[in-house]
């Protein structure tokens, strides 16, 4: 499953998006690119890469001060909303290597922003995990989604 399983239920109940086989990264990310180009500030504003939230997950272990410290720091959202624009809308169609420059580029700038000490070098720490954790499995299930194995 996607982090981004789910994310866009509230589109599909509105009968904006298509409901599809949620199980495959591929139609997820297709629905994100829809609902980009439709006009959703959401896809470009989500933390879901940096504050992973699965559905079989526990509510418990969500990471609500890390989420916290995102919304209380404009920079931080700002550069989030950067990454997030550079990748989701053209998920399925930029190389894995395109993506682990994008990755680079956003760690380096979270650098600046621990060093300049905007925000936490423990927040700075989580999201750089958090980050480089879901996008690896993000990218491996969408090049594996259809082996038969």
């Amino acid at each position: 499953m996607s982090v981004f399983s789910n994310y866009l239920r509230p589109y599909i109940e509105k009968g904006l998006l298509q409901d599809v086989d949620q199980t495959k990264p591929s139609n997820v990310y297709t629905q994100l690119s829809i609902a980009y180009n439709q006009g959703s500030v959401g896809v470009i504003n989500t933390t879901r890469l940096f504050v992973p939230y699965y559905e079989e997950q526990d509510p418990d272990e969500f990471d609500y001060d890390l989420l916290y410290e995102i919304w209380s720091h404009k920079e931080l959202q700002e550069l989030i909303r950067w990454f997030n624009f550079k990748v989701l809308p053209n998920f399925e169609n930029i190389s894995y290597q395109t993506i682990q420059v994008r990755e680079r580029i956003f760690i380096s700038k979270l650098n600046k922003l621990v060093d300049d000490g905007i925000i936490s070098k423990e927040t700075g720490i989580k999201l750089h995990l958090n980050l480089v954790d879901t996008l690896e499995r993000e990218c491996f299930d969408y090049i594996n989604e259809d082996l038969p194995f």
